[in-house]
């Protein structure tokens, strides 16, 4: 299902002209409004510290396209209830605190175009943040009557781990191997998109096993064009994006565009960006090279090619869903997703 001109002139005038979310969330306005005030009553807090870092927090949040589609997921099954509430509320909290402690362990000091916690405050500050966060996830995930939704909790705590330290494995023998790359990014990153989406649909408590099953793949999907196009980012210089460029290949995570261009290239080329990659600190030199590689080798193309691809398979994965406004709403997301420009 390839995106039409007019729906891309359409996406475009929403996504730059508009700046939000709100055609997604249109068939949820009700709902999105009372999770807003639940999860901002989750940041409350007497400790002075911690007030200054949530309001820090809550002045950079995104778009929270992540409760969305858990709202979306639930009310395309049946309708939202107090579990599709406490799963938005638990989820959304597990992503920024797992955000605040990336920072830390990336060394990252800039979040959506303003400083991260731990360069507005320090990495202690950032880390006890982020771990009174992960409490109060726990605290909603106690409320569940159904184990799958607790499992899932579980689950995702341990995959977000997981996809971290693989990808550190990466650092010091760099692997350019897509298999690899998607393994990675799965569990870093798009279990929290399939996670939303199953936990959504389950707490409907109408779904049938296969819709929750379609739901899940179609956030996983979604997760894994949300990546690539981050990945796509790295290797863009522009000010708009929120965040340092080359910031992935000064850490040496070897995404997408690199491991197509690396495979494509002459064995001199290989071997200059493996002697490139065995520097402890890559250099400006070395950043040029692997940019201008990835350019000269088509990576950029090559992970727009299969964005696309994930992009066409979880729309097929909702085509006969009945309520079509929500299903119009979850396509949308997804091309928010693919056309984003930060």
């Amino acid at each position: 299902m390839p995106i039409s001109i007019t729906k891309l002139l359409f996406l475009y005038s929403i996504i730059f002209r508009m700046g939000d979310t709100q055609i997604i969330k249109r068939p949820i306005v009700a709902e999105f409004a009372k999770f807003e005030e639940l999860f901002l009553a989750s940041f409350k807090t007497d400790n002075l510290l911690l007030q200054q870092v949530y309001a820090h927090v809550l002045a950079t949040k995104g778009k929270q396209i992540r409760p969305i589609l858990t709202l979306l997921a639930a009310k395309l099954c049946g309708t939202v209830n107090h579990a599709t509430y406490f799963s938005a509320i638990g989820l959304e909290l597990l992503h920024t605190a797992s955000l605040i402690h990336d920072d830390v362990v990336d060394e990252t000091l800039q979040r959506r175009g303003a400083p991260s916690v731990n360069s507005a405050f320090n990495n202690k500050v950032a880390v006890l943040s982020g771990d009174y966060l992960l409490s109060q996830v726990f605290s909603y995930a106690g409320k569940f009557d159904d184990h799958r939704l607790i499992d899932a909790f579980t689950n995702l705590g341990k995959s977000l781990s997981e996809g971290e330290l693989l990808q550190l494995e990466n650092f010091d023998k760099p692997k350019f191997k897509e298999d690899n790359y998607y393994e990675i990014i799965k569990k870093k990153t798009a279990i929290l998109f399939s996670t939303c989406m199953y936990a959504g649909a389950v707490s409907s408590h109408l779904a049938t096993d296969d819709q929750i099953e379609r739901l899940r793949l179609f956030g996983e999907y979604l997760g894994i064009c949300f990546q690539i196009k981050d990945d796509i980012f790295d290797y863009t210089d522009s000010k708009e994006i929120g965040k340092p460029t080359a910031n992935d290949i000064r850490e040496k995570k070897i995404t997408l565009p690199l491991i197509y261009a690396y495979n494509q290239s002459t064995p001199s080329e290989k071997a200059q960006a493996d002697n490139f990659l065995r520097q402890q600190e890559l250099d400006a030199e070395a950043i040029a090279f692997l940019i201008d590689l990835a350019y000269k080798k088509g990576g950029i193309e090559y992970a727009e090619f299969r964005m696309e691809e994930f992009r066409e398979k979880a729309i097929d994965l909702i085509a006969d869903f009945s309520n079509k406004e929500i299903v119009e709403s979850l396509i949308t997301a997804m091309d928010y997703v693919v056309l984003r420009s930060k």
